[in-house]
């Protein structure tokens, strides 16, 4: 049985709810911070899927969507309800699967969670240890649900790999295929650096007449100036923006992904370089950026077994994946769901 198959990364822990703007006058220090109650949002088959999971992945998401859409609105609500919908799926399915397998004894190793666990913090926190265990702590997951999470998933990816071995092996001309395809996903995201330009305008003006609301309808128009050409993105800088560069027209040096917060880096890594997003909201203040360009760390190479076994292994699934759904619907038909959220 393979158990080093290659997982889809998964959220971790709910960030800390952002404000919209017109909040962030209020002292944040005078209010006092809510208890998160664990209650159980499905079960299947008498299985509980709790709500810290749920909480837990949909984290990425919901601090990415308060960063792209600082007002939130419709646009918001939509892609977080599909999240939602999507992660309640995958978390029944999940227990869909472990509750047909409860019965056979099977036992993953604890050195495959370490190295699942060690990858997650890696992809999703840039190797930062702390930033998980802090996540954790918002969302209301303990250390040790967190690593029964990880079990409970290894355990039904190595499960789901060894009904591949049913299958016709890949050739060598897929394997290499899906390698080209998928290599980004094996490298050490870390090392990855990029170079961008910047306007950073405050959440709070030294004018008291000034609101955040002001403050972000301004940077919101600044955006238009841009996208119209109506105003070089060095000139915005110098006028506009508050930060160490501002002068040096909003360019900044290098600097590597880790050194970057994870949302914010998960936004510019993905954007093509000249194209101009924002304004982005975090605590501080609103971000216009423009990605200038991108150096990623090289992906390990086929001729590495480990990253050999895992391309193998996705060929594998993807020429079994109708066979697997079949599978699972009829797991579905026959099992007692219910949700409550």
């Amino acid at each position: 049985m393979n158990l080093f198959c290659r997982i889809a990364p998964v959220a971790l822990a709910v960030a800390p709810c952002v404000l919209p703007p017109a909040v962030y006058a209020q002292d944040a220090a005078a209010s006092k911070p809510n208890r998160i109650v664990n209650r159980v949002a499905a079960t299947v088959n008498g299985r509980p899927v709790t709500s810290s999971e749920v909480r837990a992945r949909l984290a990425p998401y919901i601090r990415e969507l308060m960063m792209l859409y600082p007002r939130q609105g419709p646009r918001f609500s939509a892609e977080l309800i599909k999240a939602k919908k999507a992660v309640m799926q995958e978390l029944i399915e999940r227990e869909l699967v472990l509750s047909e397998f409860e019965t056979k004894g099977y036992q993953m190793p604890e050195s495959v969670i370490d190295e699942e666990i060690g990858r997650r913090v890696l992809m999703q926190f840039n190797g930062d240890r702390d930033a998980l265990l802090d996540n954790l702590r918002k969302s209301g997951m303990t250390y040790s649900e967190f690593r029964e999470s990880v079990r409970k998933e290894t355990t039904v990816a190595a499960m789901r790999s060894s009904r591949y071995d049913r299958g016709i092996p890949p050739t060598p001309d897929e394997i290499r295929e899906e390698y080209n395809a998928t290599k980004h996903e094996y490298r050490n995201i870390a090392q990855d650096s990029i170079q961008y330009d910047k306007i950073f305008i405050p959440a709070m003006s030294e004018d008291p007449n000034v609101s955040p609301e002001d403050l972000y309808v301004m940077a919101t128009e600044l955006k238009k100036r841009l996208d119209a050409k109506e105003i070089t993105f060095a000139d915005a800088a110098r006028e506009y923006s508050r930060d160490m560069h501002a002068q040096d027209g909003g360019v900044w040096p290098s600097i590597k992904r880790c050194d970057l917060s994870v949302d914010f880096a998960n936004i510019v890594f993905s954007m093509e370089p000249g194209k101009i997003v924002g304004p982005l909201l975090d605590p501080a203040g609103f971000t216009i950026v423009r990605v200038r360009s991108k150096k990623l760390a090289p992906a390990p190479p086929l001729s590495n077994p480990e990253v050999k076994e895992k391309v193998d292994d996705a060929v594998r699934r993807k020429q079994s994946e109708a066979r697997y759904r079949q599978w699972v619907d009829r797991l579905r038909d026959k099992a007692i769901i219910r949700t409550f959220i």
